[in-house]
């Protein structure tokens, strides 16, 4: 991929750019890029409130519109989370129970690359069934925030679908609790209504499940 702008991340990434970058599709998010990664060094010495206004291309700023989502199946229900809370999309792994929290919504622990990360039920916690992703399309997602990693196990993920502020709609009134508390828009597809999940409330649901 060539004449990338200057910090493709603040531009076309998810790094407060309009996520139009077509390796997304491919690493999810720009720390997983190794042009981001060979830039990381050089970031430190070179940023500033200048890269940050005046050399983002102006045509780039008014493009706020624009948005992706990671679209993933949790049951019959396909839900998107905005990919700037996914650090990874992975294989299904074993999980391993922990001692005395079989009864909760923690699934047990998971080893992602070497580390061990908590894995909680999302579709239990959400009230779209129980939890069961063994199929071949299983896949674990692992999201971080500012307190760190979890990761949820889903039955299928789409990747990364672009879409228009315009065109989502809002949630029905008969979605149920506490779904409706998460889904901020409904976004059509050729498929059928894709559920967009805000990212706060999601992992505020997630780390409930910790502390139960």
């Amino acid at each position: 991929m060539t004449g990338l702008p200057a910090n493709c991340w603040r531009v076309i990434g998810v790094q407060g750019g309009d996520q139009s970058c077509e390796r997304l599709l491919e690493v999810l998010h720009c720390r997983n890029c190794p042009i981001y990664a060979a830039a990381a060094r050089q970031l430190l010495d070179r940023e500033s409130p200048l890269e940050d206004s005046d050399e983002i291309p102006s045509d780039t700023r008014r493009a706020t519109s624009t948005r992706t989502a990671l679209v993933f199946r949790l049951g019959q229900q396909w839900l998107g989370l905005p990919p700037g809370l996914v650090a990874e999309v992975a294989a299904n792994p074993p999980v391993r129970r922990l001692a005395h929290r079989t009864d909760g919504r923690i699934e047990g622990v998971v080893n992602v690359r070497g580390e061990l990360r908590l894995c909680v039920s999302l579709v239990e916690l959400l009230g779209l069934g129980r939890r069961d992703p063994g199929g071949a399309t299983a896949r674990l997602v692992l999201v971080e925030d500012e307190s760190g990693p979890l990761a949820f196990r889903c039955d299928e993920v789409r990747g990364l679908l672009p879409y228009s502020d315009d065109a989502v709609e809002p949630p029905p009134d008969t979605l149920r609790a506490p779904l409706d508390a998460c889904v901020r828009a409904m976004m059509p597809t050729a498929s059928g209504h894709v559920a967009l999940l805000d990212a706060d409330a999601v992992t505020r649901l997630l780390r409930s499940a910790v502390f139960e």
